[in-house]
């Protein structure tokens, strides 16, 4: 795989600096696609004017024809989630005569936004976005508008439009399936380690977790469920310390990340919390660390989500008119361990 650290200095680009539109709304403007209202296109084709500025030939031909190169834009490449999201994908691509460029925004918007931008410089043929919050920081359409497509992957806006596909796994199942599984065990008293819930994916675990534990006539204490702004172990591990000094421990603690669970059971052992002998502790995502503590956790399918994604994405790329679905949800599956 090639990772994406920036791109050449193009000439577009300067013409974007001097006129003070995007490298998008340039590209659209030299490329004659019918996007930019007449008043911006005309001050652009000054700017290009006054710089003598004359889109080269290979800069012409990565718009007329495949450049068979796709890219995937994810958050953070530490988060154990990606690796095998991004092998399915890969996978798939390869297989199929594509090449993929990796994108890491560091959780910087204006990085993922130069991106998007240097991919449309670029003319990558497709993009996986896995990276989308509920409100859509990022505008994503100045992909379409480059005639771009694009698939979210793992995490959607709250709306998808005509032009916008989308994979996933069925978060509100996961979380179901796990907490009866849980009650089954005589477990009343459960914690919930929720994530940030401008995420799809944190959002649904959440309300599967509210919703099912009403439904099953348990009681959902405020105190016990966790929402920050990041779903790592350093979260996981002050989860538990303040859940350790500030209330009656629960009998599990249920997290919507194994990252989270893996600070949990750091937490709990350092104040001699046995897992399970005195702590239930339930994962998300089946991490393939999980096996070295006995976690019990939730198979997200994320090599398969990857695999879906990606033949998506070329089917579009082959078939304009594709009777996919916009929208594709996979099954998780649970899987049971010693810590639960």
């Amino acid at each position: 795989m090639k990772v994406l650290k920036g791109t050449e200095k193009l000439t577009i680009k300067d013409v974007a600096k001097r006129s003070g539109f995007s490298v998008a709304t340039v590209s659209a403007v030299i490329n004659d696609v019918p996007i930019v209202s007449e008043k911006s296109k005309n001050k652009i084709l000054q700017v290009i004017e006054e710089m003598g500025y004359r889109p080269n030939t290979i800069a012409r031909s990565l718009k007329k024809s495949k450049t068979s190169t796709l890219a995937i834009i994810v958050k953070d490449i530490t988060n154990p989630f990606y690796p095998e999201l991004i092998s399915g994908i890969e996978e798939v691509a390869w297989s199929k005569n594509y090449e993929v460029f990796l994108c890491n925004t560091e959780n910087d918007i204006e990085k993922e936004k130069k991106y998007i931008d240097n991919l449309i410089s670029k003319q990558v043929d497709g993009v996986f976005l896995s990276t989308s919050s509920l409100d859509r920081i990022v505008d994503y359409t100045v992909l379409s508008d480059s005639n771009i497509p694009y698939v979210f992957v793992n995490r959607k806006p709250n709306v998808l439009f005509d032009n916008e596909w989308f994979v996933g796994t069925d978060n509100y199942a996961a979380v179901q399936k796990a907490i009866r599984y849980i009650i089954s065990k005589g477990i009343k008293d459960i914690a919930f380690y929720a994530g940030p819930q401008e995420y799809w994916t944190f959002n649904q675990r959440l309300l599967a977790f509210k919703e099912t534990m009403e439904k099953e006539g348990l009681e959902v204490k405020d105190e016990w469920i966790f929402t920050r702004e990041e779903f790592n172990e350093e979260t996981g591990y002050n989860n538990t310390l303040k859940l350790i000094k500030d209330s009656k421990l629960p009998e599990c603690i249920f997290c919507s990340s194994d990252p989270l669970a893996f600070g949990a059971y750091k937490a709990l052992s350092e104040n001699n919390i046995k897992v399970p002998d005195d702590m239930y502790l339930m994962g998300t995502d089946n991490n393939k660390f999980g096996e070295l503590i006995g976690l019990s956790s939730i198979d997200m399918n994320n090599k398969q989500l990857g695999r879906e994604a990606a033949e998506v994405l070329i089917d579009v790329l082959k078939n304009k008119e594709t009777q996919k679905k916009n929208e594709i949800i996979l099954p998780p599956e649970l899987i049971i361990r010693s810590s639960c």
